[in-house]
């Protein structure tokens, strides 16, 4: 399978990923990348690594986050990518701060849930699981370990407990709105993305809710990215999907939004691979240069 050259959407092991940042980095040169965006789920900790091991190697990095945040018509998560961030902003790193807190605070509720089913985990096992943010995937993890007898793969846990309906799932208290999310980034010099648009709305209720996420001030759409086939397009047809994601390449057009792409990558063996899905290298070049004059 041929490989796209930049890749701008990846996780390492400070959130949600199996690799740390380097050798996230390294994974990238074997392949052939010339580019890759670090976008870890609300932090930027690993991005210094990762911009050191890419400076040794030639794989240029491109400094980035995934904040989730509230929702913008209604209340659910949407995830705002930033790119070409100062990872070292101060203001940007204290932001971030508060919602890995409600992160946690979020997942040490979860935790108790499924004590009180029974169920053998703890808050320490399942937080020292990731250098930076704790997630699902690292409960279930844990979960699985540690009740082989219950529980046959991560999947099964996520279908009965940790999806949107599962038993134990529970929204966070406290998010970002999109307006702070957008506000931060602009101000650690970067450009707010809408990460994976189709899985928030349809295409015939694309162009109202794309405007008022431009008026919020996202400036670009993630309009090249590889998807779960079991999470969220349940029983969709593929091509329905692919109709999907592409369709929002002409909204980006139509709309005036800036075009980026990325896998999603969060490991070997774990859904895409890398450099499965992204830009091109004159796609990138011309991101870049319309960055320099929207940032």
């Amino acid at each position: 399978m041929s490989i796209y050259p930049v890749d701008l959407h990846t996780h390492t092991n400070f959130s949600d990923g199996e690799l740390r940042p380097s050798e996230l980095v390294r994974e990238a040169k074997e392949a052939g990348l010339i580019a890759l965006g670090v976008t870890d789920h609300d932090n930027i900790n690993g991005v210094e690594e990762a911009m050191e091991e890419g400076q040794a190697l030639g794989v240029e990095v491109v400094p980035g986050v995934e904040i989730s945040v509230e929702g913008l018509e209604e209340k659910r998560e949407v995830h705002i990518l930033g790119y070409f961030i100062n990872h070292r902003d101060e203001g940007l790193r204290s932001l971030l701060q508060a919602v890995i807190k409600a992160r946690e605070e979020q997942k040490i509720r979860q935790i108790k849930i499924l004590q009180s089913f029974g169920f053998k985990i703890e808050v320490e096992e399942v937080f020292a699981r990731t250098k930076g943010v704790p997630g699902r995937l690292h409960i279930a993890q844990v979960l699985l370990e540690r009740n082989p007898e219950r529980f046959q793969n991560i999947q099964q846990i996520f279908d009965e407990f940790l999806s949107r309906k599962g038993k134990a799932y529970v929204r966070r208290e406290w998010y970002l709105s999109i307006g702070e999310a957008v506000e931060a980034i602009r101000k650690a010099g970067g450009i707010a993305v809408l990460a994976h648009p189709g899985v928030y709305r349809l295409p015939g209720q694309a162009e109202s809710w794309l405007l008022t996420a431009k008026a919020k001030g996202i400036i670009g759409l993630e309009v090249c990215y590889a998807y779960d086939k079991n999470r969220p397009y349940v029983g969709a047809p593929p091509d329905f999907v692919e109709e999907l994601i592409s369709g929002y390449s002409s909204w980006a057009e139509r709309l005036g939004f800036l075009k980026t792409g990325g896998s999603d990558f969060h490991g070997n063996g774990r859904g895409a691979r890398l450099g499965e899905k992204g830009l091109t290298l004159e796609e990138f070049e011309n991101l870049k240069k319309l960055w320099g004059g929207r940032a």
